[in-house]
Formats: C-alpha cells, sequence, structure tokens
C-alpha cells in the first residue's frame, strides 16, 4: 500500500435554502437586518422612526429622518458588487470584537451575524462566501406567486 498526502481544494458551487434558511447558512443577519440582501451587495436598509426591523427601500421617503437610514436614494443599476474580501474582513472586525455591544454593533455595521459553518473554505480560488449563496426564490413560485394569483382571481 502506498501512502500518499493528497491535497484537496473544496468548494460549494451554490448553497441555497429559503430565508431563515440562507441566515444559518451564510451567517448574514437575514433580510430583517439593515444590511438584509442574502447576496451581501452592500445595500443598506430603511426601517421605522420606532421599528427594528429593516426594509430594502431604495428610495427616500419624503420627510424620512431616521438615525442611521438617511442615507440617499439608491439606483438599483449601480449596486456595489459582492466582495470575499469584503466579506472576510468585515467577518473578522465582527468576530475580533471585545464585548457585546461591539459584537451587535458590528453586526448592524457589517451584516454578518456569526461565522458560516463554510467559513473555513477558502475563496481564492473557487466560490466562497458570499458568492457561493444564493438568492431566497424558492418560495416565488411555490408560495408568494400562486398566493398572490389566487387573490387576483
Amino acid at each position: 500500500m502506498l501512502q500518499h498526502e493528497v491535497h484537496s481544494r473544496v468548494f460549494l458551487a451554490l448553497l441555497t435554502a429559503n430565508g431563515p434558511g440562507m441566515m444559518h447558512i451564510t451567517g448574514l443577519v437575514g433580510y430583517h437586518g439593515k444590511h438584509g440582501c442574502q447576496l451581501y451587495c452592500g445595500m443598506a436598509g430603511r426601517r421605522e422612526a420606532q421599528g427594528k426591523q429593516y426594509f430594502p427601500a431604495l428610495l427616500k421617503p419624503l420627510n424620512y429622518e431616521v438615525e442611521g437610514c438617511t442615507h440617499t436614494d439608491i439606483d438599483i443599476r449601480s449596486l456595489p458588487s459582492p466582495s470575499c474580501e469584503q466579506y472576510n474582513n468585515n467577518l473578522h472586525h465582527l468576530v475580533t470584537s471585545p464585548n457585546e455591544s461591539q459584537y451587535r454593533a458590528q453586526c448592524l455595521a457589517t451584516g454578518i451575524s456569526r461565522l458560516s459553518i463554510f467559513s473555513g473554505l477558502d475563496c481564492s480560488s473557487a466560490l466562497g462566501l458570499p458568492f457561493s449563496a444564493g438568492s431566497d426564490i424558492m418560495h416565488l413560485g411555490a408560495l408568494n406567486l400562486s398566493d398572490l394569483m389566487i387573490s387576483l382571481w
């Protein structure tokens, strides 16, 4: 029997799940977070004045002055591209938070809430996070669209 050392490069081409499932796979905050895009595009959401849940509103409402949400209108044609390096830098800032309040602030600022089980995969040679994560489209045809059509009919 020959003994050889084998080097393999594991990668996942596409991770899919519904919205809550993707939160566990990717470690991102989910659709309700300030940076809730599961594709990690960097678009910041907006919330109601006393609310805690953010929404992906591209246009700033008139007379809207909610702290942390007063960014200008977002042009959907020029969203920033996801970056593996940005994701890893943000993840590093999150996991090196010195205390609970800094950790929560980093979750809000980065859109990452925890390490993913796939965080250890090398993204230099394959699709690493956030590129290997798909968006939540399973409910479009199965639940949302059919429910909408039945309601309209």
